[in-house]
């Protein structure tokens, strides 16, 4: 008992004691793990990072891309680097034309004030030519039934498969042009004199008769269309440069100057009617410069075959080329007849119901023109689907197909977002320039024409879809339901709800801005619906093509909202005492600098590379691209690192990738075919005619034989 009482006791001193020592021996040891953990952590998070630098490390390496070289696999890439097949060819003229685009932008505004009040001070200008060319629409589209929408698909699919038949196409084209364009001078030219200088149109009598003349000789575009064809987007850039910014302007300049001069002098004239002369006349001498430009592109394009712009004005063609052009132009031009019909039933209607029509439609155009930057197009969609698809390569169609999505979506989330950043400046700020006090009122139009342009690109592809792919059956009923509809909603727009009547300015501004959005909308969906069961299945990618772009893009409007509320008015206000009233174009010049390079080179293209909008496929394609840029590859080249610098250090490169592998495959087997017909060489033949034609004409195809020369 005492013994047990003793333990007991002794137990119980040494658990109490016990209880004390190992609290403290708890409490120290809870220390000791939690710092053991955190050691522990440091270390796995330590190793984690290694090695996730060595695989980033080992990443930034292996994700480096080349372009062109001058060892070259196929011999008509080293020629040429656009005559490599793929999606760098439509990439490429974009990113050609994005200097020039930075370029004419900036002159363009620096020169708004000087261009518009001197050469369009008065909107009703532009508005008087458009209703001029307008009117015999109709017939003008009628004489082109031979060659509507051909030209282009024609030599993408024979370029690679028949070169010679290539030809024979582009010499009934000229043919055709030039023998139809005599008469319809000849007839519409009857018709102005003896009719309408004598009705509602009396006024714009000498407009109609200038412009009428546009269509003689009518093929002054042919040699255009042909490189692009050919797919030489650097080429049709050069040449959209020259006739379009230079050429044109120049001419303008010039005609609308004499005109203003010659109408001040001369009050039977009066100053815009002499200005609305002068650019009729300027826009019909342009085109002359732009067609001999053209031609001198086509002949060293052409010369590996041994053919010279003058060989296309041979009447060389087979009778089953003029079959197959007229035939494939009837029936995609029952929706161009059906369209310039609609459209000129809509322009009565508007002169009609809409007083002052003619101004309103210039301030909408010039909106139009200003929103219309956010559209890109569709990277001349036609060729490419019609040299894949009518030649067997399906995987390569819709390729190309998905890359313009992905690509329209990218330019277009990030040039929305630059507008929206810019808007406060235009409609605040440079309408105050002088010159453009009559067309302040185009304001209101730029949200609303914004909207609609930003559909336009998914609006217009299925057209180029079904045209390549030679659905011309649906296309002609999809395209005559849209025309059906535009001329209801026009009338119901005007007659129906009366809007420009109800609400003024506001309804002309809803009229004008959507006169054509529901009708297209609708036919949009309808032709996806189609695309998508009949052509070939399509699976957007979302990630690339609208969620990483948008959420990279949002930095972009904050930036020009930052820079209008804190930049502009100091730099304005600084170069006042220099420029006067001038001063706003500085800051609106370096925010196009700014807005267009800078933010899209430090913050918006590392970001979508960052967030994996890129996969290694589209980083080749868009490297490729770069070097076909020409001009405009110092900043393309600068454009491309910025996305790579962001690729390099993504976890989440190729997560949302497109499957390019087949694509690839088709590539290869098309630049084979390809190079199975470089050697073949362009054979002239002896007679100068085509045996067919000499037949028709009652003459001999044997041509000038030495039995014939006997004979005579």
């Amino acid at each position: 008992m005492p013994h047990d009482e003793h333990t007991r006791s002794k137990t119980e001193d040494e658990v109490t004691t016990g209880n004390i020592e190992d609290s403290d021996t708890v409490e120290g040891h809870g220390k000791g793990l939690k710092a053991r953990w955190k050691a522990m952590k440091h270390r796995v998070e330590a190793r984690r990072a290694e090695r996730l630098s060595r695989r980033m490390k080992k990443f930034r390496n292996k994700l480096d891309f080349s372009g062109y070289g001058d060892n070259e696999r196929y011999k008509s890439v080293a020629f040429n680097h656009w005559e490599d097949i793929g999606f760098q060819r439509p990439l490429g003229d974009f990113l050609y034309g994005y200097m020039i685009t930075i370029f004419t932008t900036i002159l363009g505004l620096v020169m708004v004030s000087f261009i518009y009040q001197f050469l369009w001070p008065y909107p009703e200008i532009q508005g008087y030519n458009g209703i001029a060319g307008g009117v015999f629409a109709i017939v003008y589209q009628l004489f082109d039934v031979g060659t509507a929408f051909g030209i282009v698909r024609f030599i993408a699919e024979y370029r690679v498969k028949e070169p010679k038949r290539m030809i024979e196409y582009a010499q009934f084209y000229i043919w055709y042009q030039m023998f139809t364009g005599i008469i319809q001078v000849l007839i519409l030219s009857v018709i102005i004199l003896n009719a309408f200088r004598f009705g509602q149109f009396a006024y714009l009598t000498w407009v109609f008769l200038i412009i009428l003349q546009k269509q003689w000789p009518g093929m002054l575009g042919t040699f255009k269309a042909i490189l692009e064809g050919l797919q030489l987007y650097n080429k049709t850039q050069i040449l959209s440069l020259i006739s379009g910014e230079v050429f044109q302007n120049l001419t303008n300049i010039i005609f609308i100057i004499i005109g203003r001069f010659i109408g001040s002098q001369n009050p039977a004239i009066g100053e815009l009617m002499g200005m609305v002369l002068g650019a009729a006349i300027g826009s019909y001498i342009d085109d002359f410069f732009a067609m001999w430009l053209a031609a001198y592109y086509f002949n060293k394009a052409l010369k590996p075959f041994g053919v010279t712009a003058r060989e296309c004005f041979r009447v060389g063609f087979r009778k089953d080329i003029a079959k197959e052009c007229l035939w494939f132009g009837l029936q995609v031009s029952i929706v161009p007849l059906i369209n310039t019909a609609t459209g000129t039933w809509m322009l009565l209607m508007y002169v009609d119901a809409m007083p002052q029509y003619a101004t309103f439609v210039t301030l909408k155009g010039l909106a139009a023109g200003i929103s219309g930057v956010v559209n890109v197009g569709s990277f001349k969609l036609t060729a490419s689907l019609a040299e894949s698809y009518m030649n067997d390569k399906e995987e390569l169609a819709r390729f190309y197909l998905l890359s313009t999505f992905k690509w329209n979506g990218f330019l277009m989330c990030f040039l929305t977002f630059t507008l929206l950043g810019v808007l406060p400046m235009l409609i605040t700020e440079v309408t105050r320039l002088p010159g453009l006090e009559n067309y302040v009122l185009a304001a209101p139009f730029l949200i609303p024409t914004l909207i609609h342009q930003f559909f336009r690109p998914w609006i217009d592809m299925p057209n180029s879809v079904l045209i390549a792919t030679r659905h011309i059956g649906f296309y002609t009923f999809v395209r005559l339901l849209e025309e059906g509809m535009q001329v209801f909603f026009i009338w119901l727009f005007l007659y129906g709800l009366k809007l420009n009547v109800v609400f003024g300015f506001n309804g002309i501004v809803f009229i004008l801005s959507f006169e054509h959005f529901f009708p297209r909308f609708i036919k949009m969906i309808m032709c996806w619906v189609y695309t998508q069961k009949r052509i070939f299945k399509l699976k957007l990618n979302f990630m690339q093509t609208f969620v990483i772009p948008i959420v990279s893009s949002i930095p972009t409007l904050l930036f020009g909202n930052l820079y209008y509320l804190f930049a502009f008015k100091p730099i304005e206000n600084f170069f006042v005492p220099i420029l006067g009233e001038y001063a706003l174009l500085v800051p609106a010049a370096i925010y196009v600098v700014i807005g267009i390079l800078i933010v899209p080179l430090c913050i918006f293209l590392p970001l979508t590379g960052f967030l994996g909008g890129w996969d290694d496929f589209g980083l080749l394609t868009f490297r490729k691209a770069v070097d076909l840029s020409g001009p405009s590859r110092l900043i393309s080249m600068p454009l491309y690192k910025a996305v790579l610098f962001g690729a390099r250090r993504s976890p989440l490169h190729n997560r949302w990738k497109m499957d390019w592998s087949q694509a690839a495959k088709e590539i290869q087997e098309l630049m084979e075919m390809k190079e199975e017909q470089k050697e073949v060489k362009y054979e002239k033949p002896i007679s100068s005619t085509a045996p067919w034609i000499k037949r028709v004409f009652g003459r001999d195809d044997g041509g000038d034989s030495d039995g014939e020369k006997g004979d005579k």
